[in-house]
C-alpha cells in the first residue's frame, strides 16, 4: 500500500466536490492506494462521500487556506479582513508547516496532492516527495489586486514548491512547474435514475421549469427573499440548504444529500456565482448556465472568460441580479448556448498521479 495525503482548500464546497471525484476514481482503479484527507470546513461532507472507501481513507481535521473573505451582505471581498487573516496565516506558517512535515513523516506519505492549499505543498518539499496541484487557480493568482504585494510575494514562493500541476478548464496564470498539463472540465458522477427522481418529485406534471439557484456555502446575502427570480412564472427553483429563502415554489437541497451534482442535472436553468465546481457539474448535466459576473475576483473574470469564449453561458451583473426573473426573452437566448457535456478528463489526473506515485520508492 501506498499513502497519498489529499489536501483540500477550505473555502467552500467546490474544491470539496471536484477533490471527490479524484479521490473515487483513485482508490476504485487502484487497490493499492490509501489516502489520507485533510480539509475541515466540508469534512463531514467529504466522510460521508466517501464512506464506502472507510478502510482505504483516514481524515484528518486541519485547517488548509484562508480563502476569500466577503463583506457582509455581499458577494465582494473585503480587503482588509482578508489582508489581516492571511497575515495572520502566515505569522504562523513556520509552525504549520513543520507539523505536516511531521505527519506526512509520520504516515510514510509518498505524494501530496492538493486542491490548492499551500501548506501541503510546502511540507511536501521539505521531505523531498512529490507535491502535485490540481485546480483553474492559486491563492496568489486569485488574490491579485486584493493582497498586499509581500503577502503576495509568500505566497509565489509556496507555489513555486509544486512538482507537477493540473491547470483546469479557465487556468490564467504562469506555470507554477515544468511538469504541467492542461485539463478540461471533470465532475462527480451523475445518476440518470436520481435526476430522473427528482425530476418527477419536483415536476410532475412537467409543466414548469426547474431552475438551480446556488451562490455557494460561504455566501450569506440577507436580500435574497426581496429577488424578483422568485416570483417567475411556471418555475421551480432549488436551492442549497442554508439558503435564506422562503416561498412556495422554492425547494431546498436536503442538508443530509451530498450528491448534489444529481440536483444540478435535474435543472434546466443553473444561476450560479462563477464557482468551478458548480459550472463543471452543470455542463455534466447539460443545464443552461446564468452567471453572475463578479469581476472584483480574479478566478471569477478567468472563468467567466473561458465561458464566454466558448459560448458556454450568459452573464447577468450583481446590480442586476435582485430584479432578474426568468422570462420567454431569457430561456431563448439561454436556448443559443453550446451544448458541452462535461468531458471527464479524470483519466488523464489518475493516470499521472499512480505514475509519480510507483516511482517514489
Amino acid at each position: 500500500m501506498k499513502t497519498i495525503a489529499f489536501y483540500i482548500s477550505d473555502y467552500g464546497y467546490g474544491h470539496a466536490g471536484r477533490s471527490i471525484a479524484v479521490m473515487r476514481r483513485l482508490l476504485d482503479d487502484n487497490a493499492h492506494i490509501k489516502l489520507i484527507v485533510c480539509h475541515s470546513f466540508a469534512l463531514e461532507f467529504v466522510k460521508e462521500s466517501l464512506k464506502e472507501y472507510r478502510n482505504r481513507v483516514h481524515f484528518r481535521e486541519v485547517a488548509t487556506d484562508v480563502g476569500y473573505v466577503l463583506c457582509e451582505d455581499s458577494l465582494e471581498p473585503d480587503k482588509h479582513a482578508l489582508n489581516s487573516k492571511v497575515q495572520d496565516w502566515i505569522d504562523e506558517w513556520a509552525f504549520l508547516c513543520e507539523q505536516e512535515r511531521l505527519f506526512l513523516e509520520e504516515y510514510e506519505v509518498v505524494s501530496v496532492v492538493s486542491d490548492i492549499s499551500p501548506l501541503g505543498i510546502a511540507a511536501a518539499y521539505e521531505l523531498n516527495i512529490p507535491a502535485i496541484a490540481i485546480s483553474n487557480f492559486t491563492w496568489h493568482g486569485a488574490y491579485q489586486g486584493l493582497l498586499d504585494e509581500e503577502l503576495l510575494a509568500f505566497l509565489e514562493k509556496q507555489y513555486q514548491k509544486v512538482t507537477h500541476f493540473f491547470e483546469l478548464a479557465g487556468y490564467n496564470e504562469q506555470h507554477w512547474s515544468s511538469c504541467h498539463e492542461q485539463v478540461g472540465f471533470f465532475s462527480r458522477d451523475i445518476s440518470e435514475s436520481e435526476v430522473k427522481r427528482i425530476q418527477r418529485e419536483l415536476n410532475p406534471n412537467k409543466d414548469k421549469l426547474i431552475v438551480f439557484f446556488g451562490l455557494g456555502m460561504k455566501v450569506d446575502v440577507k436580500t435574497l427573499q426581496d429577488f424578483k427570480l422568485w416570483d417567475s412564472p411556471n418555475c421551480i427553483f432549488i436551492v442549497s440548504h442554508n439558503v435564506p429563502i422562503n416561498a412556495h415554489n422554492v425547494i431546498k437541497v436536503p442538508l443530509s444529500y451530498t450528491e448534489s451534482q444529481n440536483y444540478l442535472a435535474a435543472a434546466d436553468i443553473v444561476i450560479t456565482k462563477a464557482g468551478w465546481g458548480m459550472i463543471s457539474e452543470a455542463l455534466a448535466g447539460q443545464s443552461s448556465l446564468l452567471l453572475i459576473n463578479r469581476q472584483s475576483m480574479k478566478e471569477d473574470r478567468n472563468t467567466i472568460r473561458y465561458m464566454m469564449e466558448h459560448n458556454l453561458c450568459k452573464l447577468v451583473s450583481q446590480e442586476e441580479l435582485p430584479l432578474i426573473e426568468v422570462t420567454k426573452s431569457l430561456r431563448t437566448q439561454l436556448a443559443t448556448l453550446t451544448t458541452c457535456q462535461s468531458d471527464n478528463r479524470l483519466n488523464q489526473i489518475i493516470n499521472k498521479i499512480i505514475k509519480i506515485v510507483n516511482e517514489v520508492q
